[in-house]
């Protein structure tokens, strides 16, 4: 029993290694190929210059006012451009 265990734990650790090795070469492998000499991207400038917009300030604008309490607005009596009305 304690070979089979034993046998169990080197089979596990050989796995390992083999997984370690093949992830460290396919790092080297996609490093390489990244790096090719037909990579545009180091090759690449800009076209434009930086435009500086300028600034906007907020429109100040009055803050709404309330009707203090305990009044009522008063309601025009007439519309404006209309005749006075006659209570005759």
């Amino acid at each position: 029993m304690i070979e089979r265990t034993y046998a169990s734990a080197l089979r596990v650790g050989l796995v390992l290694v083999v997984a370690l090795a093949a992830a460290v070469v396919t790092n080297f492998v996609l490093l390489g190929v990244a790096t090719g000499p037909n990579d545009p991207v180091g090759r690449l400038s800009p076209r434009a210059g930086i435009v500086e917009v300028p600034a906007t300030t907020p429109t100040p604008r009055a803050a709404p006012t309330a009707p203090a309490a305990g009044t009522t607005t008063a309601e025009p009596s007439e519309e404006p451009g209309s005749e006075p009305s006659s209570d005759d």
